[in-house]
């Protein structure tokens, strides 16, 4: 029953902050995907790596799924260093999701192959192609508009524009993710 519980809650966790939909297959893109987001790759780093590198969060927020403190816990850490906003959410100790954001274009982080806050619709299209789903999949819209890349490894890499098709977020999320959210 306990079990059933915790899938139930993560679920419902899921469910209220994402589209829950899937890749359409002609969107799905071979080859390495985009894991890495502020120097922390989603697959390689965990939340204590993330914590211990970042310090104290300015902002966190657990789901436990079990009366013990020591039970598996959804978790999301938010630091702000100026007006950029890095978050972190994970399953225990693993990173489900990475995304940084601002409303203003800051150098400071980047996505594994180099994308910015900041950079123009040009950029990344330079850096990842035009093969996207227009919209979001997993997780909510960000920014004005929001266009998805989804790797065929299950990771999908979210990129918000503003009016002014500049970033304004990138967003990292792993495949868990989307499975548990159609449970």
């Amino acid at each position: 029953m306990k079990a059933i519980l915790s899938t139930l809650a993560l679920c419902l966790l899921l469910a209220s902050t994402s589209h829950a939909g899937m890749c359409p297959a002609d969107k799905v893109i071979p080859g390495p995907s985009e894991r890495t987001v502020a120097g922390f790759d989603i697959k390689r780093d965990t939340m204590s790596a993330v914590d211990t590198r970042m310090g104290k969060p300015q902002k966190s927020k657990y789901l436990f799924f079990d009366r013990d403190a020591e039970g598996q816990q959804w978790v999301k850490h938010k630091w702000t260093r100026g007006e950029t906003a890095l978050g972190v959410s994970g399953h225990g100790d693993r990173i489900e999701i990475l995304q940084i954001s601002s409303d203003r274009a800051d150098a400071t982080y980047a996505s594994g192959r180099g994308l910015r806050l900041g950079d123009a619709r040009k950029r990344v299209e330079a850096l990842y192609g035009t093969t996207f789903v227009d919209g979001h999949v997993t997780g909510p819209e960000i920014g004005e508009r929001t266009v998805t890349y989804c790797y065929d490894d299950g990771i999908e890499l979210s990129v918000g524009y503003d009016s002014a098709d500049s970033v304004t977020a990138i967003r990292v999320t792993n495949p868990i993710a989307r499975v548990l959210s159609r449970m």
